[in-house]
């Protein structure tokens, strides 16, 4: 048990690095700048986390937004307005009266200046065409409709002393016709209404009327285009109307320059 003791025994000397105190170490890190960073650092982040909000004394904090002003009720049984689907039926229905009314005086000045010894027809018609289609259109619209007709006294003739609706009506037919060979709408415009079926349901006086406009559209067209008035012709569907109108078609073809022979060849299939 004498002697020496083990080498493993004997404490050893502490090193150097551990001898270096935390002043030291903060000397170093304020040298090279980095301890001003690391207490920024650590003075930037809290240690305690900040009070919750007072949720609820908020809540009841009154609010300074303005609150939003209720509608006026809309009367019982009052429909919704609908301003963009109304506005343009409604403008439809404006341009479409104006022109049958610009219709209406067009064939007045037409009838007054026929029997006028300075009225120029030709100046007249110039001037509706460069009018354009709308002038048209409103002649066919206002042929379409029968109520000028309805509105006669019942059991009005026709044929000796013609009311003043049917001398009208007459000389839109004129107009239609004195326009056709410039104007292509003016043709179908006569198609259209030669074809236009007949209401059973109006007196018979009307459709006397009617009848007769027909006859005189279909005259009129032959003398213009003949093959469109054949094709006209060939597609009404009522049998006794077409039996009455065959004699318009005929007489308005010989009408137009055509030689018997040309009209029995044009009419042969009808």
């Amino acid at each position: 048990m004498n002697g020496h003791p083990p080498e493993s025994a004997k404490p050893k000397p502490p090193r150097r690095w551990r001898m270096m105190g935390p002043g030291l170490a903060l000397l170093v890190l304020g040298g090279t700048g980095l301890y001003g960073l690391v207490t920024l650092k650590g003075a930037d982040t809290p240690s305690t986390p900040p009070p919750p909000a007072d949720t609820a004394s908020q809540a009841h904090k009154p609010t300074s937004s303005p609150q939003p002003t209720a509608a006026l009720p809309r009367r019982p049984g009052a429909p919704a307005p609908t301003p963009s689907e109304a506005a343009p039926a409604t403008d439809e229905a404006r341009v479409a009266k104006e022109q049958r009314e610009a219709a209406r005086v067009s064939a007045r000045e037409y009838r007054a200046g026929r029997f006028n010894a300075f009225f120029r027809k030709e100046v007249f018609v110039e001037e509706l065409t460069r009018e354009g289609g709308a002038r048209i259109i409103g002649l066919r619209n206002e042929l379409a409709d029968p109520t000028a007709l309805q509105q006669l006294p019942a059991g009005a003739q026709f044929l000796e002393t013609k009311p003043e609706p049917v001398l009208e009506r007459m000389a839109m037919i004129d107009l239609l016709f004195e326009l056709a060979p410039q104007e292509p709408t003016a043709r179908e415009a006569m198609t259209s209404l030669a074809l236009t079926p007949i209401d059973s349901a109006l007196p018979d006086s009307v459709k006397k009327g009617l009848v007769g406009e027909k006859y005189d559209l279909l005259f009129r067209l032959a003398q213009v285009d003949r093959q469109l008035a054949v094709d006209t012709y060939s597609k009404l569907e009522n049998p006794r109307l077409k039996n009455l109108l065959r004699e318009a078609l005929v007489a308005g073809l010989a009408e137009s320059g055509a030689s018997p022979d040309e009209v029995q060849r044009m009419t042969a299939h009808l």
